[in-house]
């Protein structure tokens, strides 16, 4: 396999990424694409964006996984982030992978996690070049109460002293305004694809309620549908066993989808 960096660009700002190609394939090969979660970057909790990429691509995949604009080393501040910020990145992402050499843009899936997963709902719905997507212990609207929480917090300015205690991490006013517009279970309604949900039964940053309601959103379409319920697994499956399980129902999913 090789890997090498790459850097694109999305609202005249850089984003910088990690291309993980087969070797001497002559064939079209299918491609996914990870977007990570927030405060994340391209390679996630104890590498997890990093091994997955290096399975699916000794499988035959491409795979493509980048920090959005204000993460990572890409471009921008993480003040300026927005959830429509990210799915704009992440749609550009798929331009720039459907338009490489040896990519079969017919056979695109996604994965997204956490906040990521959020972005990824969006871009299902909206980006039909999708044709499979994997959900991990994916943020949703729906039931409410998240939101509720985030534009309670954002009536509240924080001193610089109290958000430098806190969290590094400064959230802009952009994004809260945004929020009641961005509605990852009505968009992704709109997805024909196949697709996985994966949570733990133990995730304390966001419920597996989340996930839950995707799957139940979901189900009765006339395409393939599954959740994976992981017991007592945490929000970013923390130990080998979980973290085993996550990749390789995921990697079996984009064979068995995108084949």
């Amino acid at each position: 396999m090789i890997e090498r960096p790459i850097v694109f660009y999305n609202k005249e700002q850089h984003l910088n990424g990690v291309l993980h190609s087969p070797a001497n394939s002559d064939a079209l090969c299918p491609a996914v694409v990870l977007f990570h979660g927030f405060t994340g970057t391209k390679v996630e909790p104890h590498r997890i964006f990093v091994k997955t990429a290096r399975e699916l691509t000794a499988l035959g995949f491409y795979a493509l996984r980048f920090d959005f604009r204000g993460s990572g080393d890409s471009g921008g501040d993480f003040s300026e982030m927005t959830i429509s910020g990210e799915i704009s990145d992440a749609i550009k992402s798929i331009d720039v992978l459907t338009a490489m050499q040896g990519v079969d843009p017919e056979r695109i899936g996604i994965l997204g996690l956490s906040m990521g997963g959020c972005v990824a709902a969006c871009v299902s719905g909206q980006d039909e070049r999708v044709k499979s997507t994997v959900l991990w212990a994916p943020l949703s609207d729906d039931p409410p109460d998240r939101k509720q929480e985030i534009l309670e917090r954002s009536k509240h300015t924080p001193t610089p002293e109290e958000i430098a205690q806190l969290n590094p991490n400064i959230v802009g006013k952009a994004f809260y305004e945004e929020l009641p517009n961005i509605s990852p279970s009505k968009t992704i309604q709109q997805f024909t694809g196949p697709l996985l949900v994966i949570h733990g039964s133990g995730d304390q940053a966001v419920p597996v309620s989340h996930g839950k309601r995707y799957y139940e959103l979901m189900r009765d379409r006339d395409a393939l549908t599954e959740l994976e319920v992981i017991d007592g697994a945490d929000h970013t499956f923390n130990t080998v066993g979980w973290e085993q399980i996550v990749i390789a129902k995921s990697i079996s999913w984009f064979q068995q989808t995108l084949a």
